[in-house]
């Protein structure tokens, strides 16, 4: 009732509930989530506002398939008779829809969900991402549950002893915390007979894995169970050179070859373990021995990682496109699904369609920062949420972190056991005719790289090289202070040219151009004997060419190359 324009009670009705989903939503999740309200009822409304045709179809073919075994399915089918399922062009449609209809509950199952949440005006109580269904809070989450119906939220909030005040409700549940969560929700759900309360719950858990495994692997128990179970078992080659430490008086082990025939003192196997060059990088990098892995390039410990971790045809990989390319190339040479959750246009990572898109037989996850070919860092906010939600191993490559400004993650290493991080001496350090890349992690991943690896897989040219390169830090220094002068020389001169549209910004030791005639200009470049990386073809790179940042020459050359072509070039 209303007196003297003071609310003195609250408009209460059916229960409601809006569902907001574009096209990172689970279809199951989404009809799950109706279903939940429609049971309550014979007047409840659910009403589902996407942003994608696919979702919206298979989000109601999911409804139907599921109300098909649900106990209170007559109520709930009258509820539905008079629901709706609305397709928007845009959020922003959405958001204003949701506004003024002014829904019980709103659940926002979205990529970008915080930042939709930010726009609600009108709503009882908001659930935020894809792992928090309604259901968790009507039992557990802790928000009021007694929440205004029938449009009455554009002037109440739900009672409580402020109820003069208008007020939303925001709850935001990873799947850890779903998983902790996730019992009690069902079991009080049933305890009311309300059996789709409790399914919207289930079947998250039922896609995210046991609800008694925690989200990434906090111990060595946790560990063995993303590891192949034949690796477990396996016991790995042993040579006499890694079991013998110090110099001999005579190596008769090997089979080698006694005399120097070249004079390079090849003759003699190299250090399987690479000792030497690991104390060197230990001091280098202020990591421990027992956390370093020396491969082939970074590609030999992408090609371990799915050897260790993925069984073929079962298990599964994510990328977020644009990036390297060989991430997904080793993993189909492996057997290995590969599922892309592309960054969005501005290159930055979307952590909920990450975790969306995973399940408990995702086991590695790639990411790269600074990214190739955009060369842009990723959010460090975005990548800590990652490797604590992530379900299995997060491999974060950092090929160009010396010419970043942000530092590596290497000094966290101990706080994550599930990170990976790749770096290599192919870039600032000038070594890539020797291929030696780095993988660091825990001991217990480090000990899994070096049961599944060649014996000798690096060689003893590869190992000398590397140490005399890490002992020249001088000149390392001002190769770096030579390369952010030319990248920003660079990036000025090209971004002036007509037939460029925009120079990315850089953390790497490359630029991401856009040009109006891309695909033009890298074949007049090829034919003056300029080679550059056409990118075109990579999502949200549609036009752009990536260019290393050379000598000085070199980059005068192709600078005055495109001038040219710019001159000759047709107005756009």
């Amino acid at each position: 009732m209303q007196r003297h324009g003071t609310a003195t009670d609250l408009p209460a009705g059916p229960s409601e509930v809006l569902v907001i989903a574009d096209d990172t939503a689970r279809p199951d999740f989404v009809a799950a989530d109706l279903l939940a309200q429609a049971e309550h009822d014979a007047d409840a409304q659910v009403i589902l506002v996407a942003t994608s045709e696919r979702v919206l179809c298979e989000s109601l073919a999911a409804l139907e398939q599921q109300l098909a075994t649900l106990p209170r399915r007559d109520i709930a089918a009258a509820a539905l008779a008079h629901s709706r399922a609305l397709l928007l062009r845009s959020e922003e449609e959405a958001i204003e829809f949701s506004n003024a209809y002014a829904p019980e509950h709103l659940i926002l199952a979205t990529a970008h969900a915080e930042a939709l949440a930010a726009q609600v005006r009108n709503a009882g109580s908001v659930f935020i991402g894809h792992w928090c269904p309604e259901s968790a809070g009507d039992y557990a989450s802790g928000t009021n549950h007694t929440l205004p119906t029938g449009g009455a939220a554009r002037a109440y909030s739900g009672v409580s002893l402020d109820s003069f005040l208008k007020k939303i409700t925001f709850q935001q549940i990873s799947p850890r915390g779903l998983r902790r969560l996730g019992p009690t929700v069902s079991t009080m759900a049933r305890a009311e007979e309300l059996e789709a309360h409790a399914r919207a719950v289930d079947i998250r858990l039922e896609a995210d894995g046991s609800a008694d495994d925690e989200a990434a692997p906090s111990s060595k128990n946790d560990l063995h169970r993303l590891v192949r179970p034949t690796l477990l078992s396996l016991k790995p080659y042993s040579s006499a050179r890694s079991e013998f430490s110090g110099e001999a008086r005579a190596w008769l082990d090997a089979n080698e070859n006694a005399e120097d025939l070249s004079g390079l003192g090849l003759n003699r196997y190299p250090d399987p373990l690479q000792l030497r060059l690991k104390r060197r990088l230990s001091k280098l990098k202020g990591i421990g021995e027992a956390n370093i892995f020396l491969g082939n390039g970074s590609d030999e410990a992408i090609d371990l990682l799915l050897r260790i971790f993925c069984e073929p045809g079962l298990d599964n990989v994510i990328t977020c496109p644009p990036t390297y390319g060989m991430y997904g190339v080793l993993a189909g040479i492996h057997g290995v699904e590969q599922r892309q959750v592309p960054l969005d246009r501005h290159f930055r990572l979307r952590p909920e369609a990450v975790l969306a898109a995973a399940d408990q037989r995702s086991k590695l996850l790639f990411l790269c920062s600074p990214n190739n070919p955009t060369g842009n860092l990723l959010r460090p906010a975005d990548v800590e949420f990652l490797l604590r939600e992530f379900p299995g191993i997060v491999v974060l490559d950092e090929a160009y972190i010396d010419f970043a400004s942000q530092p590596s993650w290497l000094s966290r290493l101990p706080e994550f056991p599930n990170l990976v991080i790749l770096q290599t001496l192919s870039k600032a350090w000038a070594l890539a005719g020797a291929r030696l890349g780095m993988a660091f992690a825990a001991e217990s991943i480090i000990d899994l790289f070096n049961k599944v690896k060649y014996p000798y897989n690096i060689s003893e040219l590869t190992q000398r090289a590397a140490l005399t390169a890490l002992e020249n830090t001088g000149a390392f220094d001002q190769y770096l202070d030579r390369l952010y002068h030319e990248r920003l020389l660079l990036a000025e001169r090209l971004q002036a040219l007509p037939i460029v549209q925009r120079v990315f910004p850089s953390e790497a030791n490359f630029l991401l151009v856009r040009f109006r005639q891309a695909d033009e200009v890298f074949r007049s470049l090829r034919n003056e004997g300029i080679i550059v990386r056409n990118r075109s073809s990579e999502i949200h790179c549609h036009g752009c060419l990536r260019i290393t940042v050379g000598t000085s020459q070199e980059n005068e050359l192709l600078l005055k190359t495109l001038e040219r072509l710019s001159r000759i070039a047709p107005t756009p």
